[in-house]
């Protein structure tokens, strides 16, 4: 079954804007996170294309082959994103201005 992740960023942050937490696995959730704002803030780095977020989850203890859909809720502004294959979803809050929000930096088309 499917997670649902309901998260304000500025949860996993310090105070300078950087995570939070240390290592492990909260660490590693927080990268995913972090990761899933930088691919739907921004769409273009230096090859022109931000990789797709892999899906982080491991259904039968197999890695999901799924990649992150998100987008911007524009009632909200939340990233709402979801792993087609295995269900995963959620909704990332408190974004705006972090490290990883690339929307003021790239000029969308």
């Amino acid at each position: 079954m499917a997670d649902t992740w309901i998260v304000n960023l500025r949860h996993y942050l310090q105070q300078d804007g950087s995570i939070g937490i240390e290592s492990g696995p909260g660490r590693r959730l927080a990268e995913f996170f972090v990761a899933i704002v930088k691919e739907t803030s921004g769409d273009i780095d230096e090859e022109g294309i931000f990789p797709k977020v892999r899906c982080r989850r491991k259904p039968m203890r197999k890695p999901c082959v799924g990649e992150i859909q998100s987008y911007i809720d524009p009632e909200d502004d939340a990233i709402v994103w979801r792993c087609p294959v295995c269900g995963d979803n959620g909704a990332i809050s408190g974004w705006e201005g972090s490290f990883w929000d690339l929307s003021t930096i790239v000029t969308r088309h």
